[in-house]
């Protein structure tokens, strides 16, 4: 087919060049490894925090659950605001101090407003009916999940 035998002997096969290495990296993955080192810094940082709260959350509602009187509601309110903001004096707040207290650390203004007097008068009255402490026990799972 070729004419000049030497021509044909001077013909080479190409040869790809050779792989990339491996190391050192490209600039891209040296910024993926950054990345997520922080992201795992930042996940060691607040990472257990998150889980108490959200592990308190939830212990709060279901013990919001079991309550069946409004008196039963206050005091898990209460224990709620001490546990939540320990330095503050919620303890000894009551009546319109106790309600002010819990509305100003609610993202949903006046949902205490209707109920205040359930709130800071119940533990103080004889056990109502069980259907007495519904819209109370709703208004305090709205403070509960936006508060913790």
């Amino acid at each position: 087919m070729i004419p000049d035998p030497e021509l044909a002997a001077r013909l080479r096969d190409l040869h790809p060049p050779p792989a990339p290495p491996w190391w050192p990296l490209a600039p891209g993955w040296w910024l993926a490894l950054l990345a997520a080192a922080v992201l795992a810094a930042l996940a060691l940082r607040y990472g257990p925090a998150v889980w108490r709260r959200l592990r308190r959350r939830r212990r709060l509602l279901a013990a919001l659950g079991a309550c069946v009187s409004p008196a039963e509601v206050s005091q898990l309110l209460r224990a709620a605001a001490l546990e939540r903001f320990p330095q503050h004096e919620a303890a000894g707040l009551h009546g319109a101090a106790w309600v002010e207290f819990l509305e100003a650390r609610d993202r949903v203004p006046g949902r205490f407003a209707t109920l205040g007097e359930a709130l800071t008068e119940a533990p103080y009255r004889p056990p109502a009916a069980p259907g007495d402490a519904a819209e109370l026990r709703a208004a305090a799972r709205g403070w509960l999940r936006a508060v913790l």
